[in-house]
């Protein structure tokens, strides 16, 4: 059953809510009144969508974009219980005051979460991740979310000398951009491979890094287990890359392209990434 919730006016002004598109923010307002009284919910896209948009003309793809969104600049976290996928609300013993709560959802813990350094598998397995309890977050999930349960509202940072939020993410895709820029010079720039070196990360690379993050993410669970981004699931994609006759540039562009050489920036593309993971997954599961 859906709640009357409160929201305070330094919502609006919270750095972490002025970093999510509008339909985010309102998505997670929406949350807000089908959240049990601890702030625990079911992870279902097509749950919530029904809940909150449905009179909208969504698809369940969008709205779990939207939860990402929200997970990477840590207003929620994903947690399990028993294989059930769930998702707790940050700071919302501290927004929201219940005078008698119910609930309906296993409680949210940190031990609840996804281990963030369990070990990979050797290739692109085509097996999916088991959601056993104990695993737990994304790269920028983990990262983004305050694990010592801080307000991450808007009341600003607390107690401690943790860095702030926009920082530790910051330094999150930074160290993601690394591991990428590392495994793509060894297995496909010069002299290892054909192409040329990423040789600097800068500002469109490592936003290009972090806008591939909502795809690469569903690959590491799918094929780890766990979300959290690892040099190794880099090392699997470029040597993939590396099987393609254009991706690897021992084939040139089409017509009107012929000097075209695919780089960094190209095979950060969700798109490329999508489509490379595709033909891997599906030759291992033929």
């Amino acid at each position: 059953m859906a709640r009357i919730r409160s929201i305070k006016p330094e919502f609006w002004s919270s750095e972490q809510v002025m970093e999510c598109s509008p339909m985010a923010r309102l998505m997670f307002i929406g949350l807000w009144n089908f959240c049990d009284d601890a702030g625990n919910h079911v992870a279902s896209a097509k749950t919530i969508k029904a809940e909150i948009f449905p009179g909208d003309d969504i698809p369940s793809s969008d709205v779990q974009g939207l939860l990402d969104e929200l997970s990477s600049n840590g207003l929620i976290v994903f947690y399990t219980n028993d294989s059930k996928e769930l998702l707790h609300v940050t700071g919302w013993k501290k927004h929201q005051k219940i005078d008698k709560p119910t609930y309906r959802h296993p409680p949210f813990s940190l031990d609840a979460r996804r281990a963030l350094d369990e070990p990979s598998p050797p290739e692109w397995s085509g097996v999916e991740g088991n959601g056993e309890e104990g695993k737990d977050l994304s790269s920028l999930r983990s990262d983004s979310s305050d694990a010592d349960g801080v307000d991450l509202l808007g009341d600003g940072p607390g107690q401690g000398e943790k860095p702030d939020l926009k920082t530790r993410k910051a330094d999150r895709i930074r160290q993601i951009a690394e591991d990428a820029q590392a495994e793509f010079n060894a297995i496909l720039a010069k002299p290892h491979g054909l192409l040329s070196k990423c040789t600097v990360l800068n500002k469109p690379r490592l936003k290009a890094v972090e806008n591939s993050l909502p795809t690469v993410r569903q690959l590491c669970l799918r094929l780890f287990g766990s979300e959290r981004v690892t040099r190794q699931f880099w090392k699997l994609y470029f040597e993939t890359a590396a099987d393609d006759e254009f991706y690897s540039g021992r084939v040139k562009g089409g017509p009107g392209h012929e000097n075209y050489e695919p780089d960094f920036e190209l095979l950060m593309r969700e798109k490329t990434i999508a489509k490379l993971a595709d033909r891997a997954l599906s030759e291992v599961t033929a």
